[in-house]
């Protein structure tokens, strides 16, 4: 064929790069499937350390107090009675009012009125004692003003109205909708990858088509200034060719600078330097013997990422919902610790540490919000339905979008063999327009025409065999078999 042989680039100093290279070279240096990959290894962080929170935590605090002023507990001094040893109880060892019934015990006790014979008593009704020992306040002073306090404790949850289990379902989805969101990454750097490799096979292809059909009319021009020189055509034949060889000279150039900013793209993508790649673009000219596994296979949307995404989506709208409600729940915590204090409060407030250990249950429930929680509650419910909603809604858009690109793959399979028929009658045309010019049978436009159909017939099939590439591509895309490609 013309367009195939006529036009051969210098490839010494370059690689070729076919489409499953430029594909793994994507996958390998892309900076976004980097960043993808990043996220899911940060979501697999925060789903341990969600597991965590079942666990006990275990804290240690410490403190340093210095006040202005002593301590003073008392405001006056205090009087307290002396009662004899046989007013205590032996067995509590406290003060047994009873014993002051005995009228020795009393007579000895209490202050006994000579004229009743009966214990004299305060404004307050209290009994009158013989004998105070008196508390002076100006003596009981803690004069600690620097104090110290440390303290290890361990809390472990018991009950939070099912908060952690949520709180760990949540981690876990999102730890899948990263992963999935990785896979669609790579899926539309393939997709990019695809688009880019096929744009350089395009231009690639034109650059060739305008080589030959530059090289056409330079060697028909030759023809023509020979056929001048012996006097058989007119010097406006050989203009005429002259002006259709510029305007080829001028295609050249303009696929030439499209081809190499095509090259750069893709170089970007890959992430190569362009003056390193060149593409193999035989397998462009061969339509595919059979339509492909997508294009019959039963229409599955949630075969897609995204559609895996949104149900993660949904599921987590649900475990907030159930985080709301368990705000209504009472939240119980074990708590235990050992903490050491100075002055030691064990020991006569010396200055000294002096510690113990405690263990407790700490019940929280909130009683009134003015209804906060129930509002949450409700914002709660009605996001886990949107996204629901958004859910169904992308399934009936992934439906109609494999639907569309069906159709659209056929049509460009159609064009596809149209355009290369018209390409050979073109070819065909332009060979008997020669043949007759040369014969004297036909003019020089009729030639210069039929060699221009031959080469917008030649851009056309390339331009239907890239498209047929491409709505494949977007087929892939929609149906997910796209997803094969990224190992």
């Amino acid at each position: 064929m013309v367009l195939f042989t006529l036009f051969v680039f210098p490839l010494s100093a370059q690689q070729k790069l076919s489409l499953d290279e430029c594909r793994r070279m994507a996958l390998e240096q892309n900076r976004e499937i980097r960043i993808a990959q990043n996220e899911t290894q940060s979501a697999a962080y925060t789903r341990k350390s969600a597991q965590t929170h079942y666990l006990p935590k275990i804290n240690f605090g410490g403190a340093w107090l210095r006040t202005g002023k002593a301590l003073q507990p008392l405001e006056n001094d205090l009087f307290l009675p002396v009662v004899p040893f046989n007013t205590i109880d032996p067995a509590t060892g406290k003060f047994n009012p009873e014993a002051l019934k005995d009228p020795g015990t009393a007579m000895n006790t209490l202050v006994i009125n000579p004229e009743t014979g009966q214990p004299m008593v305060d404004q307050a009704g209290h009994p009158i004692f013989k004998n105070y020992a008196m508390l002076p306040a100006d003596q009981l002073v803690f004069d600690h003003k620097n104090s110290y306090y440390a303290r290890f404790t361990v809390s472990q949850p018991l009950f939070t109205g099912f908060k952690i289990t949520e709180a760990n379902h949540i981690a876990r989805r999102a730890e899948i909708i990263a992963k999935e969101k990785e896979v669609l990454t790579r899926a539309e750097i393939i997709a990019k990858t695809d688009e880019a490799f096929w744009r350089v096979v395009s231009l690639q292809e034109k650059l060739k088509l305008a080589n030959a059909y530059e090289t056409l009319l330079d060697r028909l021009v030759t023809d023509l200034e020979n056929m001048h020189d012996e006097g058989i055509i007119t010097r406006n034949d050989v203009l005429k060719a002259q002006v259709k060889q510029n305007e080829a000279k001028l295609k050249t150039l303009q696929a030439e600078n499209g081809c190499a900013l095509s090259k750069m793209a893709l170089a970007q993508v890959i992430g190569m330097e362009e003056d390193d790649i060149e593409i193999e673009s035989d397998q462009i000219t061969e339509l595919p013997p059979a339509l492909p596994a997508s294009y019959h296979g039963e229409i599955l949307p949630d075969r897609r990422a995204e559609i895996a995404m949104l149900k993660e989506k949904t599921a987590i709208m649900e475990s907030k919902k159930n985080i709301e409600r368990a705000r209504f729940m009472p939240d119980i915590v074990l708590t235990g610790g050992y903490g050491w204090m100075n002055p030691n409060p064990y020991n006569g407030l010396r200055n000294e540490f002096g510690g113990n250990w405690s263990v407790g249950v700490v019940v929280s429930m909130p009683v009134f919000t003015w209804g906060e929680r129930r509002n949450d509650l409700h914002a709660a419910k009605l996001k886990m339905e949107s996204a629901e909603l958004e859910l169904n809604e992308a399934r009936e858009m992934i439906d109609l979008q494999i639907r569309q690109n069906r159709y659209r793959y056929s049509e460009a399979l159609k064009k596809a063999e149209m355009t290369a028929l018209s390409k050979e009658q073109a070819e065909e045309n332009m060979r008997i327009t020669r043949e007759n010019l040369t014969e004297g049978r036909s003019r020089l436009t009729e030639l210069l025409e039929a060699q221009l159909q031959w080469e917008n017939a030649s851009s056309e099939h390339i331009d239907a065999l890239v498209e047929m590439k491409t709505t494949l591509l977007e087929l892939d895309k929609s149906t997910g078999e796209i997803y094969n490609y990224l190992n």
